[in-house]
């Protein structure tokens, strides 16, 4: 009875051509499957990690960055002839009952000023407390403070931690919009070999996550 319902005199179903590749299709798919595979692997990180400075007056450093990168923030500032350091970020979120400093733009500030820096050349712009897109969040805080302090900016550097820099260069200027030219330099990371990140747990977890979070911001997110 069923094998009459479904028929091809009864208009239900009816006869398509499939094509499917040859063993030589098969072979060419498989090797370019293989060599996007291997391209991409290896230019992830310098995608992630791009590297793009400017000359400007004003260098940016994100509050959350590790303490052995401020030597290379000091040499980029001292070389690069900026006239001010800003320190972005979020409140301090682990510990914060017990700490002096309540976000981490205050925190480092005092960590540099403690290391020699000159309190004229340092500023600390924390952001409000945000439980998502927090880059964001940073870059408009600072956008707000310039204004406030009616400072006109054409460009400014910001230094950020390896495969993060892609996805803060984008957000700082999708803040800024196109009258400030961002550029952004991009500091070691030594969790991992950049190199060979697929090598270590540290490294596919780091590359993952900010692969993502990157065609996120580019893809999904929208400013409020």
């Amino acid at each position: 009875m069923f094998s009459g319902l479904f028929s091809v005199k009864t208009g239900l179903i009816r006869k398509r051509e499939c094509w499917m590749p040859t063993l030589r299709g098969w072979i060419i798919i498989f090797v370019f499957a293989i060599g996007l595979a291997y391209f991409g692997v290896h230019r992830v990180f310098p995608f992630l990690a791009v590297h793009d400075p400017q000359k400007c007056e004003l260098l940016v450093v994100e509050g959350w960055i590790p303490d052995y990168l401020m030597a290379d923030v000091k040499t980029e500032f001292e070389s690069g002839g900026y006239r001010l350091l800003i320190i972005t970020g979020s409140p301090i979120t682990k510990g914060e009952p017990l700490a002096e400093e309540k976000t981490y733009p205050e925190l480092t500030r005092a960590a540099l000023l403690k290391s020699g820096w000159q309190e004229e050349n340092v500023a600390a712009v924390p952001c409000a407390e945000a439980l998502r897109d927090r880059t964001y969040a940073s870059a408009i805080a600072l956008r707000d403070w310039l204004e406030r302090e009616k400072s006109q900016v054409a460009c400014f550097n910001i230094f950020s931690r390896g495969s993060h820099c892609r996805r803060t260069r984008m957000l700082y200027q999708l803040a800024f919009g196109d009258r400030v030219k961002v550029g952004v330099i991009a500091g070691k990371d030594l969790r991992y070999d950049s190199e060979h990140w697929w090598r270590s747990s540290e490294g596919v977890r780091d590359i993952l996550d900010e692969t993502i979070a990157y065609l996120y911001a580019r893809l999904i997110f929208r400013p409020d």
